[in-house]
């Protein structure tokens, strides 16, 4: 007869298997559970991509970053806009930055324990769609300011009072890209492998009542 102690994790990792199942869903991870992917390799350290928090992007665009992609390749690569394809924040409790919210779609992490590991990638339904595309050159890098006006994945999101973490103090936020073309198509030197950034810093959160 099983003990309540392992009924009682049974039930608890049953509910987070659901948890991480529906969290994946919500943003176009779907498979996360029983058949994960698509996903795609972290790239190399020859694919740097990197962001910092601007205070004033500009007056009527409100706060925004600068993103860089630094490709140290001999040849060029080109990635599906809009670039980050999301954003993944994170609360300070104590000394560890813990999983606050995701918003945009491409550039979860399969294992959330292993930070070098594979992406889950955003793949269209069909080609119908079909995006614009940013192209950095070999051995080159590009640099632009983007917004959440500019890019709907980019909107602050941890504002959620009823499940902050106790504790928590101040927020930081990686940005990611992970992209496939739909099944069947090919785009030239379309990159391959998913980008994430450095923890970048986030204004403080507004006080709640």
């Amino acid at each position: 007869m099983c003990s309540p102690r392992f009924l009682r994790f049974v039930s608890l990792a049953a509910l987070l298997l659901l948890s991480v199942a529906a969290n994946a869903g919500a943003h176009g991870y779907s498979g996360a559970i029983g058949h994960p992917g698509p996903y795609v390799p972290l790239c190399s350290r020859r694919i740097v991509f990197s962001a910092s928090y601007l205070a004033d992007l500009q007056a009527e665009r409100g706060p925004g970053y600068l993103f860089t992609i630094e490709n140290h390749t001999a040849r060029p690569i080109r990635l599906a806009e809009p670039v980050p394809s999301s954003a993944h924040w994170y609360a300070r409790v104590g000394n560890k930055w813990l999983w606050r919210a995701s918003s945009g779609s491409g550039g979860a992490l399969v294992d959330a324990v292993n930070k070098n590991g594979p992406l889950f990638a955003y793949r269209p339904s069909s080609a119908s769609a079909d995006p614009r595309y940013m192209t950095v050159p070999a051995h080159g890098k590009v640099q632009w300011t983007s917004g959440e006006n500019d890019n709907p994945a980019l909107a602050y999101q941890p504002s959620c009072s009823h499940c902050n973490y106790p504790g928590e103090r101040d927020y930081k936020a990686v940005f990611a890209y992970a992209y496939l073309p739909p099944a069947g198509q090919r785009v030239k030197g379309l990159l391959s492998c998913g980008l994430r950034t450095n923890l970048v810093d986030m204004p403080p959160k507004p006080h709640t009542k």
